[in-house]
């Protein structure tokens, strides 16, 4: 009769294989905290957790953290070989420009019911938030119309983002003939990879000629018919050209990736070839956990390096990463004109906080910090030199720069720089310059204390 024998030195029992599980549970959370692009406080957070929770922590980790993963990046490459091959390269060049800038939303509003109404063949939209509201309602009732009229129709909303959407609006799309995905589900087993991954990007493209992107959703949060006090200030843009294909390309890839459908289905709408609308040139960059590297930060990077007169920065959380911050300190620094804009309070409290010690050391090193003040500065642009415009729906803070898919357009053409140069100063008109009371009380015990909590928590949020 045979006999087993152990042939390890340790007896094979569950205490044994408890301690094998604790140690694996925290090399896994220790590899992939190291490999996130986070602060060495927020880094510090998980050990602790990993020493009294690991497995726990570890299926936190697993469920929610992470930056990249390889095999969206393949699919998504793939696709836009595919594109290429079909194709060409798409131009940056010969591409029309409008803002949509208005106090309260309504040219982006009108924008998108007249080029939906105009579609001959398909609308393609993608948006974080669709509100179960009156734009929300409005938007959806436009594209069921289109689609009872034979037009291709495909809405992908985020999960996360449009949570609380009724999925009526969605299912009278559906029966209308239209398409609606939901993109990356949290429900483990759903969505594909990090629940943390969040769609950012609104991208809305028409026949694949016009677009229009930026930082509104559709709620009348962000546009409306009527005028609003609670109404975020925001803007979105009007593009047409090339550059339209090439938002085109990321929103199939997105759908693909969202439906499991097959980029072969889209070959022909791949191959579309824009005539030119226009004297912009416009680079389309889209980044997020499906890229190889991180495109949009390294375009802020080299614009960053490469301004010599100045920057101007107009978002609504600014929380950034230790790399692009020192760049921005050392510009200043240099001489250089750094101009950021924040609203005086945001809609999230914490990155408030958090941002209070970035803009501190910028102010120390001689940049100028407005604080916006009538509503909440919901915009996003980067201007470097009066020369390079970065538009789209990436913040700048961690969370977009690192975590979430956003989308970008790098714009240059002179009358597209006067238009939003314009915007700004009209923004500038209505802010005020950096408090000195703020800076006084967040050099107190205590707001450095909040200060400390908030931005080591920042990557979180």
């Amino acid at each position: 009769m045979l006999v087993w024998t152990n042939p390890l030195p340790f007896a094979l029992d569950a205490e044994n294989i408890w301690l094998g599980l604790r140690l694996l549970a925290g090399l896994f959370v220790i590899i992939r905290v190291v490999r996130a692009r986070v602060t060495l406080s927020y880094a510090l957070l998980w050990g602790p957790a990993v020493l009294f929770f690991p497995l726990i922590t570890a299926t936190v980790i697993f469920l929610f953290g992470g930056r990249k993963n390889s095999a969206l990046a393949k699919v998504k490459q793939r696709i836009k070989a595919e594109a290429r091959r079909l194709a060409g390269p798409v131009s940056v060049a010969g591409n029309s420009f409008r803002m949509l800038g208005d106090r309260h939303g309504h040219d982006t509003l009108e924008a998108l019911h007249t080029e939906i109404l105009a579609a001959r063949h398909r609308i393609h939209i993608s948006t974080y938030i669709l509100s179960p509201d009156a734009v929300g309602r409005e938007i959806r009732s436009l594209l069921v119309r289109r689609a009872r009229e034979g037009v291709e129709v495909r809405l992908l909303v985020d999960a996360v983002g449009s949570w609380g959407t009724p999925m009526r609006l969605g299912r009278t799309l559906v029966k209308a003939g239209g398409q609606v995905a939901r993109f990356n589900p949290v429900l483990p087993m759903q969505g594909k990879g990090s629940a943390n991954w969040r769609n950012h990007r609104k991208i809305a493209v028409f026949d694949g000629q016009v677009a229009i992107i930026g930082g509104q959703n559709l709620g009348l949060a962000y546009m409306g018919r009527e005028p609003s006090n609670r109404r975020f200030r925001d803007c979105s843009f009007r593009l047409a050209g090339p550059a339209a294909a090439a938002l085109e390309q990321v929103f199939i890839a997105d759908w693909c990736q969202a439906t499991d459908a097959d980029s072969a289905t889209f070959a022909e709408l791949l191959r579309n070839q824009p005539e030119h609308q226009g004297e912009a040139d416009i680079e389309v960059i889209a980044s997020g956990p499906d890229c190889v590297n991180d495109p949009l930060w390294e375009k802020y990077v080299a614009l960053i390096e490469n301004a010599r007169v100045s920057i101007t920065i107009v978002t609504p959380y600014f929380v950034p990463d230790k790399a692009l911050f020192q760049l921005l300190v050392a510009v200043a620094a240099k001489g250089r004109r750094v101009r950021v804009m924040v609203p005086r309070r945001s809609d999230h409290r914490l990155l408030d906080f958090a941002r209070r010690w970035y803009l501190r050391q910028l102010k120390e090193a001689g940049a100028e910090i407005l604080f916006f003040q009538p509503d909440v500065l919901h915009a996003k642009l980067f201007i470097a030199d009066n020369e390079s415009l970065v538009i789209g729906s990436a913040n700048l803070d961690m969370r977009s720069l690192f975590l979430n898919y956003e989308i970008a357009a790098v714009v240059r053409d002179p009358a597209a720089l006067a238009a939003v140069q314009s915007f700004v100063a009209s923004l500038e008109a209505e802010s005020t310059p950096y408090s000195e009371d703020l800076y006084r009380r967040s050099r107190t015990w205590r707001g450095r204390m909040i200060e400390a909590l908030s931005k080591t928590l920042a990557p979180l949020l």
